[in-house]
This record gives structure tokens, sequence and C-alpha cells, in this order.
């Protein structure tokens, strides 16, 4: 180990061997202490990490540019296809944003709360761009948390910020009657488009077989028709995120019908085709849903995730059976299932009423209000007064208890 300076140099070069391998450069000092420091630490951090190049520092990129390397790793990653499209559709939010021109290391989690999320939606006729719900913006900053992630396992950078995801209430809205009906509608209006009309067919089958079995869109775009059993009333789902997800669901009076129409004479195949398709089935009926939604005027609260939520809500309330429902929705444990146990409240408000007779009883006033004795002298003593004195002090010779007063 040595630091030299070079002819005509004014700073110290280092000259020193690892492992039978040699590691020369500049020290960037002209002080000879600062020198042989630098290259103690050179050698140091080469023999922890093992080369050289990892002992150097590297200049964080931008965060467009890392964003390249990012998705490709994604595409070629054992990632389920949802999830790919997750990330992608996630960092189109990001690159509209000021983030994707910083320098990864620069990005502190302040920046990243208080970067506003935003994108475009269609308003009629018009494109408007408006900031993003809680949702589909924490879409965006678990993508962020990912590329940082990833940024740091390729050792582009030694940390990354920490920063909290938006506060989401969950999507646990019921679909009523009155919301079902305005939705489902009436079929048999005719449509002058005939792709919508079909959408809108797919759109009605989709939100009955949601209600009606629990399924998430996803299972049911995947359906085949080899998978449903008529006879025994019953579906097999062989698909989901979880192992629990492989279940049998019941088949609806109502959900017998559609299905007996779609399917027609088929013995094998998609329950919901598609020609457009990679996948040979939809794979989404969004823009579907949100026509359909718009044209019946209803609140968009109402998601088509709601069905499931209503299915849950609904099969508890009637059987009170929670592992059957659990089991049915593919839910791995009941504390999933905590969403759906709607208490009503009349059953609390009745709870109290009784509560509040009984004490009314026993006091003899009408809920906590002394009645006065009626007398105009004043000089007879309330009944209602002595029974509400002892019942707060005892009778006479009762002596409370005084521990831990």
């Amino acid at each position: 180990m040595s630091v030299f300076k070079r002819t005509g140099s004014p700073v110290y070069q280092y000259s020193f061997y690892v492992d039978g391998r040699r590691f020369r450069g500049s020290t960037k000092t002209r002080k000879i202490t600062e020198a042989r420091a630098k290259e103690s630490a050179l050698i140091t951090r080469i023999i922890e990490e093992g080369t050289k190049a990892a002992a150097k520092p590297v200049r964080a990129p931008l965060l467009r540019t890392f964003a390249p390397d990012f998705l490709a790793w994604v595409q070629n990653s054992r990632l389920k296809a949802p999830t790919k499209a997750y990330y992608e559709r996630g960092w189109k939010l990001l690159a509209a944003t000021r983030l994707s021109g910083m320098r990864m290391d620069r990005i502190t989690g302040d920046d990243v709360e208080a970067t506003r999320i935003m994108h475009e939606v269609k308003e009629g006729e018009v494109t408007v761009t408006v900031e993003c719900d809680a949702h589909y913006a924490n879409r965006a900053l678990r993508t962020l948390k990912r590329m940082f992630s990833k940024a740091v396992e390729w050792k582009l950078l030694k940390d990354q910020p920490h920063f909290r995801l938006l506060e989401a209430y969950g999507r646990d809205t019921k679909i009523s009657a009155a919301v079902e009906k305005s939705l489902l509608g009436d079929l048999s209006e005719p449509m002058v488009n005939k792709r919508n009309a079909r959408m809108r067919r797919i759109v009605h089958d989709v939100i009955v077989i949601a209600q009606d079995t629990g399924m998430r869109p996803s299972e049911i775009f995947r359906m085949r028709v080899e998978d449903l059993d008529f006879a025994t009333e019953q579906a097999w789902n062989p698909h989901g995120k979880t192992l629990k997800s492989r279940r049998f669901v019941p088949i609806s009076e109502r959900m017998a019908e559609l299905l007996a129409v779609r399917c027609g004479e088929r013995k094998e195949g998609w329950v919901f085709p598609s020609a457009r398709s990679k996948s040979g089935h939809i794979e989404t009926i969004a823009k579907g849903f949100q026509a359909l939604r718009t044209r019946a005027g209803v609140s968009s609260k109402v998601v088509l995730y709601s069905a499931r939520h209503t299915y849950g809500s609904y099969a508890l309330a009637a059987t009170g059976n929670l592992f059957a429902v659990a089991a049915s929705m593919g839910h791995v444990d009941t504390k999933s299932m905590e969403p759906y146990q709607h208490h009503d409240l009349h059953e609390l408000r009745d709870a109290i009423n009784v509560r509040n007779r009984e004490a009314s009883v026993l006091s003899g006033h009408n809920f906590g209000h002394i009645r006065s004795s009626g007398t105009s002298n004043g000089s007879e003593v309330d009944q209602a007064t002595l029974n509400t004195k002892e019942l707060l002090v005892g009778p006479e010779g009762f002596e409370p208890p005084t521990k831990g007063l």
C-alpha cells in the first residue's frame, strides 16, 4: 500500500493489490494524510464488497431513465399478468409527475407525499385531467416503492426513502335492490351499435354472477363451460390468488338461466370468449361498467367489486354461517369476513330502549328525569325522589364500600 505523485501532477495516486488484483487511481487530494486515509477506506470497501466497481460510488439515475430497466424486469419476471399490468399502469401515472425528472437519490419521502397523482378522464366529449382517488394513486406509490427496492438491490442506491400510502377506505358499498334494478335495466331496449349492445349484455351477466356467487371479476372472466354443473347447481372455480380460491360456488336460478342462454349447446370453452384477447376470454369490462353506471345515474362509489361485497353481506346476514360464506368467497381466514358483518342499528337501538324502560320503572321517573310531586305547598315528599335516593345511596343504615375510592 502506497500513495505517490506522478510527474507534473499535484494530487496523490494510489496503487495496491487485493487477492492478486491490482487497483490504482487518483485520490483527488494534495494532502498525503487524506490520500492515505482514502486509500485505506477504498481497500476496506473492496475487501467487503468484492470489486472496485462496487467500491466506487455510482451516480443515481433519473427515475425516468431507470424506468425502462424496471419495466423490462417486470416483463421478464415470474410475476402474474395482473401484477405486471399493475406496475405498468403505475409507471404511466408516475411518468406524468415531477418525480420522473428527479434523480432517485434526491427523491425524499416529503417529495413523494407532496406529489399529486393525476390522470385523464373523459367527461362527455371533453378530456380533463383530475386527481386520482386514493386507490388509484396508491397504485403509483406501490410501483414507486418497488422501483426503489429494485434500485437498492441492483446497487444503484444505498437506501430508499420512506413514505406512506394514501389512506384509502375499503370499497364496501353494497348494491341495493334499487341500484341493481337501475344497473341491469331493461335489456330489451334497442341499441344501434351492436358492439355496445353485446358489451351491455356481458356487463349484465357479470354483475348477476358476481352478485349471486361472490366471485371476483377476474374469476368470472375465466369461467369455462366444462366447469358448470347444472345438475348439482354449482360451478367449479379453478383459479384465484390463493389456494382457497379453488372452490365450488352456487348457481342461482337466474344465473342458471343466463348461463344456459350464453353457453347454448357448447360443452367446453370460455363462458365469456373474446376473439380480440390473447387469452381467448375477456379481460375487463371497466369501460362498459362505467358507461352503464353513468347512464343509470348510479354513484361512482359503486364499483364492479361491490357486487362481491353485496353477496358476502347478504349471505352472511341470511345464513349466519361465517365459515360457509368465507369458503364460498375463497377467503383464507375468517378475519377477511369482517367487512361483510354489517350489524343492524335497530337491534342496538331496541336494546338501549329496553334498558331505559327498566331503569325508568325502578327509579319511578322517565329516562333520568325526576317527576314533580304535583303538590302546591311542597310539604309532601315525592315517592319517586325517595326511590331515586334509595337507588343512589342505598337504604338507611347501608354503608357503601370505600375500597378503591
